[in-house]
């Protein structure tokens, strides 16, 4: 575990071909997220495409942190990575196949909301993204 952790870069450089695959073969497939009485359509490629900058983001930074011997935190490095990676999976295989599926309304709508649910957590885990690597920064060496 402590070496996934120190190498988590790895992780999110061999993610960014399998994003941007799952994109290029769903061009014409519409995510639809419905706000109050607003509806908004996403491409899948388009969401892949932002997925993969992030994710570059994620391990060019990651790497630098590396390079440059600075000491991140670890809990905070194991919970944005892992909710990073398998949150997104959760969401991209889950919101697909409830969306798709026709069944029982209630059961879709709560459905739907626990992957809204999800999402949210995804979102709001990022926040530890940029507060790992400011508290790191000011840490000493490894």
């Amino acid at each position: 575990m402590k070496r996934l952790l120190a190498k988590s870069y790895k992780l999110f450089w061999i993610f960014i071909p399998l994003v941007f695959m799952y994109g290029m073969f769903n061009k014409d497939h519409l995510s639809m997220v419905n706000i109050h009485s607003t509806y908004y359509a996403i491409r899948d490629q388009h969401f892949a495409g932002l997925i993969v900058i992030f994710y570059a983001l994620f391990g060019v930074c990651y790497w630098l942190m590396d390079f440059f011997k600075k000491e991140l935190i670890n809990w905070m490095t194991a919970y944005h990575v892992f909710i990073s990676i398998f949150g997104l999976l959760f969401l991209l295989i889950f919101y697909g196949i409830i969306n798709d599926l026709e069944f029982d309304y209630a059961l879709k709508e709560t459905l739907m909301m626990l992957t809204m649910i999800s999402a949210a957590i995804t979102i709001a885990a990022q926040l530890l993204f940029p507060l790992n690597l400011i508290l790191s920064y000011f840490r000493g060496k490894k």
